[in-house]
């Protein structure tokens, strides 16, 4: 699997719409591709949501 395939867990600051007319709500953890939550993340609209290591 590829890096900007691989699924990474993030935690939703903001509501996002990932499809037109339907809403994620702030606060909750889901899983994007690496690109998107990076794009999320420098945003400012989601941040990690992965164990650190050793969890």
């Amino acid at each position: 699997m590829s890096e900007t395939k691989k699924s990474v867990p993030v935690r939703l600051v903001y509501d996002v719409w990932f499809l037109e007319g339907e809403r994620t709500a702030a606060g909750v953890i889901v899983s994007v591709g690496l690109d998107e939550a990076k794009a999320l993340i420098a945003a400012g609209k989601a941040e990690r949501a992965d164990p650190l290591p050793g969890e």
